[in-house]
C-alpha cells in the first residue's frame, strides 16, 4: 500500500460548509462527495493538500486563508468538542498538540512556551507532500478563528511564519493576522505573547471534556506510532537521496534501527521499502521537475540516479511525460 495511503486524516465533515467552493475539484484531487458528507471518511493527506492547492489555482491564491478564517472549533469533531470544553485558551493549545495525531497522521502542531511568549507550530511532516501553501494558510487561519471564536476576543499573533514564498499580494494576510508576517521560514507559526494562555474559553464544559478525554487518549495511543514512523522513514529516505545514496541499511542506521526491525515494522503497516522510496521520489520529483532554477540533470542526482535515462523513464512512468516535457507544459522551459 503506498505511503499517501497511510498518511491520513480524519475530516469529520470540516470542510462541509465549503462545498460549493471544493466540490468542482474533488474528482481531480482524487475524492468522492462523501469527503462532505460522512463523519467517519479518512482521506489522504496527499489527496487533501492537493484539492487546497487546485482550489487556490482556480479560485484565488487566497482561498486557503478565506476557508480557513471561517472555521470554528465545532467543525472539528470529537477533538474540535473536547478542546471547546477546556477551562483556558493554554488548555485548549496544548490540548491540540497532544491529540491532533487522532485527526491527522501527516499533520503535527507544536505548542512552545518561554518567559514571554508562546508558539504555536504547524507543519506537514511528510515530505512526500510538497506543494501546501494553501493547507498552511488554511490550517494557520483555522487555529487563529477558532482561538478567537473560543474566547469572544479579538486575539492578535505578534508574530506569523510561514514557510512557502511571500505572495505579491499581502492584503489579505495583513487583514487577518495584523502583526508582521515572515515567509520562507522553516515551519508555519503563530507567536502570542503569554498572557492568552490565561484567557477563559467561553463553552467550558469539564463534565464533557472528562467524557471525551478517554475515546481521545486511546485514538492517540493507535495512531502515534504509526503516524510517527511513517513521517521519520520518509524523512530519511528524503534525506539520504540528497546525499546521492539509498537503501534500506543506510535508512535504518540513520533511525538507528536494525534492517530487520525497520522492515518489521513497515510490515506490520502493510507497507514495503521500496514503495516508500518510490512515493517520496515521485513526489521530489514532480517538484524539483516544476522548479526551473533545477537543471534536469541535477534533479536525476539529487534523487539518487546515476543515470539521467533512468530518471527519465521513471518520471514518464509517473506522470505519462518526460522530465522536459513536463517542465514545458507548466511553462517553465
Amino acid at each position: 500500500m503506498a505511503l499517501a495511503q497511510k498518511n491520513t486524516l480524519q475530516t469529520e465533515l470540516l470542510f462541509s460548509r465549503f462545498a460549493n467552493e471544493l466540490s468542482p475539484f474533488l474528482e481531480e484531487a482524487g475524492l468522492g462527495t462523501s469527503f462532505f458528507t460522512d463523519p467517519d471518511l479518512e482521506v489522504s493527506a496527499a489527496s487533501l493538500a492537493k484539492l487546497m492547492e487546485l482550489a487556490g489555482r482556480a479560485l484565488g491564491d487566497t482561498i486557503g486563508l478565506r476557508l480557513g478564517s471561517q472555521v470554528q472549533s465545532s467543525d472539528m469533531g470529537v477533538l474540535g468538542q473536547a478542546l471547546r470544553s477546556m477551562d483556558r485558551l493554554g488548555d485548549t493549545m496544548k490540548g491540540l498538540s497532544r491529540y491532533m495525531v487522532t485527526r491527522s497522521q501527516a499533520e503535527r502542531i507544536e505548542m512552545v512556551e518561554s518567559d514571554r511568549q508562546v508558539i504555536v507550530s504547524y507543519q506537514i511532516a511528510d515530505p512526500s507532500i510538497t506543494q501546501k501553501r494553501q493547507d498552511a494558510e488554511f490550517s494557520i487561519a483555522a487555529m487563529l478563528s477558532c482561538m478567537r471564536e473560543m474566547t469572544g476576543c479579538a486575539i492578535a499573533p505578534v508574530r506569523v511564519d510561514f514557510e512557502h514564498a511571500a505572495p505579491v499580494d499581502l492584503s489579505c494576510h495583513r487583514e487577518m493576522f495584523h502583526c508582521p508576517i515572515r515567509f520562507g521560514q522553516d515551519c508555519n507559526r503563530l507567536y502570542f505573547n503569554r498572557s492568552v494562555l490565561d484567557l477563559p474559553i467561553c463553552t467550558s464544559n469539564r463534565r464533557l471534556l472528562q467524557a471525551l478525554k478517554p475515546y481521545l487518549e486511546e485514538q492517540r495511543k493507535i495512531r502515534s506510532q504509526s503516524a510517527s514512523l511513517l513521517i521519520d522513514v520518509s524523512r530519511a529516505i528524503a534525506t539520504e537521496l540528497g546525499r546521492g545514496r539509498i537503501g534500506v541499511v543506510q535508512v535504518a542506521e540513520a533511525m538507528n534501527l536494525s534492517v530487520r526491525t525497520l522492515q518489521r515494522r513497515l510490515r506490520d503497516l502493510d507497507l514495503e521499502f521500496g514503495t516508500v522510496v518510490e512515493d517520496v521520489r515521485r513526489a521530489l520529483a514532480i517538484e524539483y521537475v516544476g522548479n526551473s532554477s533545477f537543471r534536469l540533470t541535477d534533479v536525476a542526482l539529487m534523487l539518487g540516479y546515476t543515470e539521467a535515462s533512468s530518471f527519465s523513464r521513471a518520471f514518464r512512468r509517473w506522470t505519462n511525460l518526460t522530465p522536459r516535457e513536463y517542465r514545458k507544459t507548466s511553462g517553465l522551459s
